[in-house]
């Protein structure tokens, strides 16, 4: 309890004054919360990354075309996480049929058909894969891919520049509000990755000198460029200095990303990064982080024009149960 609500000193308007105040500071944290996490905005944003992942996604999985019979069916080397007759690898004429029904399905997310079953779709195959046979490589790409579909599914990332809105009302850049909720989670989630891998590279015994840089430049992964920065002989000093701002960066840019003033430099320092891993060491699933970079814009900021709200919105304030953004809170201003 504040002393000053219970000295005896203290006026009943003082009082009254201060547990106003608290009252007030309680609610202004809660819209801010509200706002933050729960608010309706445009779904353009999300909309782009939904195209932009699920071709990918699409990419991705394309690849793997000509070996589907090794690496999903009976006549492959696969020893399933669950030994039940349902994740049993398939012949491989049923193989590259369930595999059609995968690359279908992320074609129709990306294009925004039947949004939420397409991606709910390709999330079933996805982990039907990780069961029967990614698990075995143990990528963290994998399980964040993974992750994305299923907040995608809820996202309401098909609501624009999709052929839902096509057959819905008759134009693809027809729009609804989405709620922000699943932008957020994403964007945590990334945030997240980059901090636990900058974390981790600080406490492990291996990542202390730059030698870790150069047994990755001469091992497995390893690129022709990566062998020719190998044979020039650095001294370990700079490997020593790259290998510190590597973990600088990535226990940095959880935070840098969010600022206007630093996001645009960060998104620059991520792209090279991701880049150059791809190029030195064949490493390019993470370069999908590129342009999920756009999920720390604010949605407003992406959209091409604020919504034009009914007379309802602006009389209640709000669309549905969910908080409203700025040009609604003008409009009811009469702004």
């Amino acid at each position: 309890m504040n002393p000053s609500l219970t000295s005896p000193g203290t006026s009943p308007g003082a009082r009254r004054a201060t547990l106003s105040m608290a009252h007030g500071e309680g609610r202004t944290f809660l819209s801010r919360w509200n706002y933050w996490w729960f608010r309706e905005t445009p779904p353009h944003l999300m909309a782009i990354f939904r195209i932009i992942f699920g071709g990918f996604l699409l990419f991705y999985f394309a690849i793997q075309l000509p070996d589907v019979a090794m690496r999903y069916s009976n006549e492959g080397l696969l020893m399933p996480m669950f030994a039940l007759p349902i994740f049993a690898p398939p012949s491989p004429v049923v193989a590259h049929l369930l595999f059609a029904v995968l690359l279908l399905a992320l074609f129709s997310f990306t294009m925004g058909f039947f949004t939420r079953i397409s991606a709910a779709t390709s999330l079933l195959f996805y982990v039907y894969y990780h069961i029967i046979s990614l698990f075995q490589f143990g990528t963290s790409f994998d399980r964040l891919f993974m992750f994305s579909l299923f907040v995608l599914i809820f996202s309401g990332s098909g609501k624009t520049f999709s052929l839902d809105m096509k057959l819905r009302h008759g134009s693809w850049t027809a729009w609804e509000p989405i709620s922000i909720l699943a932008q957020r989670i994403l964007s945590l989630q990334i945030a997240a990755t980059y901090l636990g891998v900058g974390w981790q590279k600080l406490v492990l015994s291996d990542w202390q000198t730059g030698k870790i840089l150069i047994y990755g430049f001469t091992g497995r992964w390893a690129t022709e460029p990566a062998y020719a920065i190998a044979r020039m002989n650095i001294p370990l000093e700079y490997y020593d200095i790259l290998n510190w701002l590597i973990k600088a960066f990535e226990i940095s840019i959880p935070f840098g990303v969010w600022h206007r003033a630093t996001r645009w430099w960060y998104f620059a320092g991520g792209a090279a990064f991701h880049i150059g891993i791809a190029i030195l060491l064949a490493i390019w699933w993470f370069i999908a982080l590129i342009p999920a970079y756009i999920l720390f814009f604010e949605p407003e900021e992406v959209a091409p024009h604020p919504p034009a709200p009914s007379p309802r919105d602006v009389e209640r304030g709000r669309i549905g149960s969910w908080k409203i953004f700025p040009p609604l809170r003008a409009a009811r201003r009469g702004g």
